[in-house]
């Protein structure tokens, strides 16, 4: 099963986590929009990348293969 979401759906879900999305096109921290939040890989997350967040945490993944296998093995 595959649920695919656009760009307004994913700020929402984002909105809920209090996050937004700056105009860089990089998802940070609602109340610090300085601090950028980071994938469980450390890297940066962009709107484009953000595929969902791990059940229970704050820990946000890319929506490519390899975070998808990195996730599935946790």
């Amino acid at each position: 099963m595959k649920i695919t979401f656009d760009k307004a759906i994913k700020k929402d879900i984002l909105l809920l986590l209090d996050k937004v999305v700056n105009e860089d096109d990089s998802v940070v921290e609602k109340n610090n929009p300085n601090q950028k939040v980071l994938a469980f890989d450390g890297q940066e997350l962009t709107l484009e990348e953000f595929g969902g967040v791990q059940k229970g945490s704050e820990v946000f993944i890319k929506q490519d293969l390899v975070s998808l296998m990195r996730l599935s093995k946790k």
